[in-house]
């Protein structure tokens, strides 16, 4: 791949999404040689001459030819699912920011700050919206990315690697945090159940 040209460490994580239009692929990578051309996101204050991470997206249209752009960010998360796609949109998540993009277009049709503590990790699609799971923090966002609520534990929401520490079933939100709690959410935000479980950390 010509956007990328791996030297020394490069961390690759590969999500593929598909549709009745697309097929996307994204790698998530940290610090490769990037063709500038391809970026059509990058914070203002990003250089890219220090740490930086990148979402590298290839698009193939079932009807088209394949396209690739490029979304840089000072660190990204390296969990699935780290985008959802919806007829011609992709939505991404960045470190503190939720990006939509036309496919159709290549076009950034929002780009939506979102205050957490350690990353943004992980974007499921729910009715009427989306989960979006952070390190420290839980956020349910609208179809037009409104914030609706918020929620934080007592510690990161990272377990021993024993137990699942983030799950949707059953119209419920499910998360554990370091110190051994598990927390029940229901998709209004309201806290239902927490439990403290066996402790992970001494």
């Amino acid at each position: 791949r010509a956007i990328i040209e791996p030297g020394g460490e490069v961390v690759v994580k590969k999500t593929i999404l598909v549709n009745n239009k697309y097929k996307v692929t994204l790698e998530t990578v940290h610090q490769p040689k990037i063709d500038q051309q391809l970026v059509i996101y990058q914070p203002k204050d990003l250089k890219i001459d220090m740490f930086y991470s990148a979402r590298i997206i290839t698009v193939e249209p079932w009807d088209g030819y394949p396209f690739s752009f490029v979304l840089l960010d000072s660190l990204l998360s390296s969990s699935e699912p780290c985008a959802v796609l919806e007829e011609d949109c992709l939505t991404v998540i960045l470190f503190d920011n939720i990006l939509r993009v036309d496919l159709s277009t290549r076009a950034i049709l929002q780009c939506i700050e979102c205050e957490n503590i350690g990353g943004l990790e992980q974007i499921h699609t729910i009715d009427d919206g989306y989960i979006i799971k952070g390190e420290c923090d839980i956020f349910r966002y609208d179809n037009v990315l409104n914030c609706v609520w918020r929620f934080s534990a007592r510690d990161i929401f990272a377990t021993n690697g024993q137990n699942e520490a983030f799950w949707i079933a059953n119209n419920e939100v499910h998360c554990r945090d370091w110190q051994g709690w598990h927390y029940v959410l229901d998709m209004q935000g309201k806290l239902i159940s927490e439990v403290a479980e066996k402790a992970f950390v001494n």
